[in-house]
């Protein structure tokens, strides 16, 4: 039996907390009808590259399986998010790009999540935050995770931040993606 205090079960209830947070925060953000806002960071960055994905390259990118992203897909669409169009070059394949809705609700997410960052770490110095990174990064890569750093693509850059304003960290992980 888990003790109640342990770091596993502190940790689930950490997430668990976060996310009603940011679930909040959404709220707050006018963000409430997006299942899946992973699929629509990744293809933000995507789109800043000048990129398009496939449905079939979206999933393996998230390890997540086809036909989930399929029907995240296909609510995304409906509510103008994304737009799924034939690839010319093969006629199989449906490239998914994010729409102009899409990168504002992205850009409303993203400052709920840092909402949602900001009062999660209130207290913490920033070698405490370094510190607890590291700790994660350790427990992603003792849990078989070979490059936390890369697992899930960063939230953008606020709206009006300047690049130079940004963390060498940041830009190495934009670039990235």
């Amino acid at each position: 039996m888990y003790d109640k205090t342990g770091p596993s079960v502190l940790f689930h209830s950490l997430h668990h907390a976060f996310k009603r947070q940011v679930d909040a925060e959404q709220k707050a953000q006018g963000v409430e009808d997006l299942g899946a806002p992973i699929i629509l960071l990744t293809l933000y960055h995507t789109d800043r590259k000048g990129q398009k994905l496939s449905q079939r390259e979206l999933a393996r990118r998230l390890r997540l399986s086809p036909a989930t992203v399929a029907v995240s897909l296909r609510s995304m669409e409906k509510g103008g998010y994304v737009l799924r169009e034939v690839d010319e070059k093969d006629q199989r394949r449906n490239l998914v790009s994010i729409t102009e809705k899409g990168r504002q609700t992205m850009e409303r997410c993203n400052r709920a999540f840092r909402a949602a960052d900001k009062r999660l770490f209130a207290d913490f110095t920033p070698e405490e935050k370094q510190q607890l990174t590291g700790f994660f990064i350790r427990m992603l890569r003792n849990l078989g995770v070979t490059d936390p750093e890369k697992e899930h693509p960063p939230f953008p850059p606020p709206p009006n931040a300047e690049k130079e304003d940004r963390s060498i960290e940041e830009k190495e992980r934009d670039s990235q993606w």
